[in-house]
């Protein structure tokens, strides 16, 4: 008989869990679940320190925002498109090895973003995305094999609060960098991020898990997880309005007449509501359902967007951008347990990637959709029209409420 290796061997039942399979009490904060957290949050805050610098290496080689724009969609899609192979991998060869292999590609991306010209830049960027869609699919998927079922939710929770820490101060920190010593700093700086990353990623072993590293012999080659095919809908009809939120409040300030200066407190206030209410509420789904705490995160976004309809200054919409974070908080995550639920025995990775496709095109093809939409109407009516969005979305809830299944603790329905 052929050796089980490490990673998928099964050990006894954690701590907390009783002979019938209750692990409502079963320990989450075990050292490979910290580990991962640890992981995720370097990762990420590599990512976002180099995030405001970018734009101004392209300006200063001689670029300007239409190559901003194609810089950007260079990294979307291998981030797009690898996503399904990097699901694969996982589930076929080895969890932590596409993590360590998509840490490793953040470092070298990093720092070979100060290669000059353009040719370069451009290449640097695909690997970036090519490394960006590994590390998610693989840090996801060790999401849900560390979790146990009755709170993957709050694991979810804690593991989207990693995000959330690092844009509330990585990006100030690139600038900085980038003002006392040049271009260089930044991207040296998000390089060592992701190498301490790498260190970290030993640590996430199954040893001391909240439950077993347990892989099956996948059910399907399919690329796509079909269970998992609601939550990314879920998640892009959601996340296609966090640009209006992100992205374009600077183009608001312009169209408003009124000084940026006055976004120094907007975008603060949206990120420490979606980090505290996302700390706070993390087991919100496990404890009340899924379907419960979708509907109502849709329903508080639509009062953020209505509250955005309405602003004529920052302080209006920072309230409506902190509705919207606080919906965001309890949304994103409960999707990604719910994927989580529905994941095929053995398919973790295919679920994995294909939920978090859900994020990236949401996100993408909401920016394009909205600035169109924003340059015809203006801000006050793009508002409005993407109430529609979580409108449809609650609608689609209700329809598919049977497949959202009751509290966490068991797989869920897959159709």
């Amino acid at each position: 008989m052929a050796e089980v290796p490490a990673e998928t061997a099964v050990d006894a039942p954690p701590p907390g869990v009783d002979a019938d399979g209750d692990d409502s009490k079963a320990d989450l904060f075990t050292r490979a679940f910290l580990a991962l957290c640890v992981v995720g949050f370097l990762s990420f805050a590599s990512q976002f320190i180099i995030q405001p610098v970018l734009p101004l290496l392209i300006v200063d080689r001689g670029g300007d925002e239409a190559l901003v724009g194609l810089v950007v969609a260079a990294f979307s899609l291998p981030s797009v498109v690898m996503r399904p192979w990097m699901g694969r991998l996982v589930d076929e060869w080895s969890t932590r090895g596409v993590l360590s292999a998509g840490v490793v590609t953040l470092a070298v991306s990093s720092a070979a973003y100060l290669i000059p010209g353009y040719i370069a830049l451009f290449a640097v960027r695909i690997v970036h995305g090519a490394g960006w869609a590994a590390f998610n699919t693989g840090g996801h998927s060790l999401v849900g094999r560390l979790a146990p079922p009755a709170r993957r939710g709050e694991a979810s929770g804690i593991y989207n609060l990693m995000p959330g820490l690092a844009q509330l101060s990585m990006p100030a920190i690139g600038l900085a960098l980038l003002a006392a010593f040049g271009f260089d700093a930044p991207f040296l700086v998000a390089a060592g991020l992701a190498a301490a990353a790498l260190i970290a990623v030993p640590l996430v072993s199954g040893r001391k898990a909240a439950r077993p590293l347990e892989r099956t012999q996948p059910t399907s080659r399919s690329l796509l997880e079909r269970g998992a095919v609601l939550p990314m809908v879920i998640e892009i009809m959601f996340t296609s309005v966090q640009s209006l939120f992100l992205i374009y409040p600077p183009l608001f300030v312009i169209d408003r007449g009124l000084p940026l200066e006055h976004l120094t407190f907007y975008y603060p206030a949206v990120g420490i509501t979606l980090v505290v209410s996302r700390a706070v509420l993390a087991r919100l789904s496990d404890r009340v359902g899924r379907g419960p705490v979708l509907v109502g995160g849709a329903t508080v976004a639509i009062l953020g967007l209505a509250v955005a309809a309405l602003a004529n200054d920052v302080l209006t919409l920072a309230i409506g951008g902190s509705l919207w974070g606080l919906a965001a908080s309890v949304t994103s995550p409960t999707a990604m347990a719910l994927a989580i639920d529905r994941a095929e025995r053995g398919r973790m990775g295919a679920a994995m990637a294909t939920y978090s496709l859900g994020f990236q095109l949401g996100l993408g093809g909401g920016a394009a959709v909205w600035g169109v939409v924003i340059a015809a109407v203006g801000f006050s009516q793009t508002f409005w029209i993407a109430i529609g969005t979580e409108v449809a979305l609650i609608a689609l809830l209700v329809f598919a409420w049977r497949s959202l299944g009751a509290r966490a603790g068991g797989r869920m329905p897959t159709r």
